[in-house]
């Protein structure tokens, strides 16, 4: 009977703490008023103020940072004639929902190349997805140890050795898109920009960079950033006229 208790009661605490984080995902913030405010300014057709206005609402809670959110972003900062911005906000919504279509479709329409995928499930799940499917499967599995030392009752060792691997690969799913930004940074280039030749004022520009090209990004040197486009070139670009994409 006593086993059967704390079985009960390890269940009953994973559910508290299911229904815990749905409920503080769906609790209003100050994001709710920033995209009210944004909606308000798009619709009065004050984009750059629209745009400004639903950055400040995923700052204010990342949990908002979906697909529609960024794709408004997107647009709003289209109409407002700042096309890096808008790229940058179409690259940050396929890292939030990379199997989104209406994310890939604007991205072809504004002839961006997709970001490259990582790992087999990051083409397909949001992070934020990949995230939960490993914290439950973690539950799930410690979960089932623990009962199964409660009740006396050992589980297999080759369902324990399965299990095991799905956890360790659903965390590394999960975490390496972090790890990735870490390991080789990138950055989409807000305005157009020369990458000159050294990290310094008046050095000679090699080529110039348009806005809303996807650049590697490198060491920080004096306010300027290496840089290295898909084609191969490299060189220093201004700082402030790149924003660096996070997951």
């Amino acid at each position: 009977m006593r086993r059967a208790w704390l079985v009960a009661l390890a269940v009953a605490w994973l559910w508290a703490g299911v229904v815990g984080a749905a409920w503080a995902a769906g609790a209003a913030g100050p994001g709710e008023t920033l995209l009210a405010a944004g909606r308000q300014a798009y619709a009065a057709g004050r984009y750059a103020e629209a745009a400004t206005a639903f950055a400040e609402a995923a700052a204010a809670e990342p949990g908002r940072a979906d697909a529609a959110l960024c794709l408004d972003a997107a647009m709003a900062w289209r109409l407002a004639g700042q096309t890096g911005r808008a790229a940058y906000w179409l690259y940050r919504g396929q890292a939030v929902a990379p199997a989104d279509p209406e994310v890939k479709k604007a991205l072809a329409a504004a002839g961006l190349t997709p970001l490259s995928a990582g790992l087999p499930l990051g083409a397909l799940v949001a992070p934020r997805l990949l995230w939960l499917a490993a914290l439950a499967a973690n539950a799930v599995f410690w979960l089932s140890q623990a009962c199964s030392r409660l009740l006396a009752r050992p589980l297999p060792r080759p369902a324990v050795a399965l299990g095991a691997a799905l956890v360790l690969w659903l965390w590394c799913e999960a975490a390496w898109p972090a790890v990735a930004s870490r390991l080789a940074p990138r950055g989409v280039v807000l305005a157009e920009v020369p990458a000159q030749s050294a990290p310094e004022a008046g050095a000679e520009a090699l080529f110039s960079l348009p806005a809303g090209a996807l650049v590697e990004l490198g060491p920080h040197r004096g306010g300027f950033v290496r840089v290295m486009t898909a084609s191969g070139g490299t060189g220093w670009a201004v700082r402030d006229r790149i924003a660096i994409l996070l997951p």
